[in-house]
């Protein structure tokens, strides 16, 4: 077998192509990478401002429903008391009406009874009267 032995064109492609690799690592691929580490940066960083921004959100909204809970929740208890006082105060009414219209009707009953018992004496006192007469003008 024999040996290749390398001459100097070999070792100048070899430079060449290093010189080459450098140059373009330098002035083309290291500006795109760097655009896209930045361009990377700013996608990932509104994403990650997005994501910051929609936890805010729902922890304003949890909190604002549990507030809106809170809220009803008083209004109803307001409710309640309002509704508990209203019956209260119907059930008082109706009970005045009721005594008022029990002492007018015993009122009532014994003026009836009192008028019976004069309209009773009346009628016994004319029935009187008329049979007295009867009496005188049968026997005249």
């Amino acid at each position: 077998m024999e040996l290749v032995q390398p001459d100097l064109s070999v070792l100048i492609i070899i430079f060449l192509t290093w010189s080459l690799y450098f140059i373009l690592k330098r002035s083309f691929f290291d500006p795109i990478n760097k655009v896209l580490e930045n361009r990377d940066l700013a996608i990932n960083g509104v994403q990650r401002q997005a994501s910051d921004k929609l936890q805010e959100f729902e922890k304003k909204s949890r909190l604002y429903q549990d507030n809106l809970h809170v809220g009803r929740l008083e209004i109803y208890s307001q409710q309640d008391i309002l509704r508990a006082e209203a019956l209260n105060q119907r059930s008082r009414i109706v009970a005045e009406g009721r005594q008022q219209a029990e002492a007018l009707i015993q009122s009532t009953k014994n003026d009836l009874q009192g008028q019976v018992v004069s309209a009773k004496r009346k009628l016994e006192s004319d029935s009187t009267q008329i049979a007295d007469g009867i009496v005188k003008a049968i026997l005249r």
